[in-house]
């Protein structure tokens, strides 16, 4: 059945890696492990990149890319890893910006040869690999928004529950006492929404509390 709201604006959500994944590239008899993971952090990049490091110590090169956050909010780094400045690194990060995730990070581990690819060569093969490994692992959707905590008497509950799901959002746990208590989710842009139509249909009786942001 389609969905006749709107489609959700770019502050509700943004694109990360699906899960873990691997591949292998060879090109001119050199080897390129292109490996991915989802990371929420700059110290789980550090340990995750650290692994591959170890695990593949004898390569000679060990190069990444992440990018973390989201919106106008987003963090970049990379690492060529002793291969000609912007071959390896910068071409890693270019795979994950043009399917346009974030909170994740791609090492590209290469195996030399015998053959030099020059440093156009090598921008292709490092390029290749992450964006191999990167359609390998897919994307999903995080959804952002906030939780908040609503109490309210039983005779108000079909309109609560039609003003949430107006507004996209869902209960994540309720209780029943004297009256309901909910804690519910919203998208980012349809929390002043709510509170505005709460405030009205309830004539000011139902005050929501907030939580700190969330992630779907």
């Amino acid at each position: 059945m389609c969905d006749p709201r709107p489609p959700l604006p770019p502050e509700d959500f943004f694109l990360t890696v699906a899960g873990e994944a691997a591949c292998e590239v060879k090109i001119k008899r050199s080897r390129f492990i292109g490996l991915v993971a989802p990371v929420c952090e700059a110290t789980a990049v550090r340990s995750w990149v650290e692994v591959q490091e170890k695990r593949y110590h004898d390569a000679r090169h060990v190069c990444f890319g992440w990018r973390l956050g989201h919106g106008t909010a987003i963090t970049e780094n990379r690492s060529d890893a002793g291969e000609p400045s912007g071959t390896a690194g910068e071409p890693i990060l270019a795979a994950l910006r043009k399917v346009d995730v974030s909170d994740a990070v791609v090492v590209v581990v290469r195996y030399f040869g015998g053959i030099k690819l020059g440093t156009g060569g090598l921008s292709r093969a490092y390029g290749e690999a992450a964006g191999t490994v990167l359609e390998q692992a897919g994307t999903r959707v995080v959804r952002l928004g906030r939780d908040l905590a609503l109490d309210f008497p039983y005779d108000q509950r079909k309109t609560l529950d039609y003003l949430l799901q107006q507004c996209r959002g869902r209960i994540r746990d309720e209780s029943y006492t004297e009256q309901i208590s909910w804690r519910i989710w919203l998208p980012h842009s349809q929390y002043p929404k709510f509170l505005a139509m709460v405030r009205e249909a309830t004539a000011g009786s139902v005050v929501p509390r907030e939580f700190p942001e969330d992630r779907a």
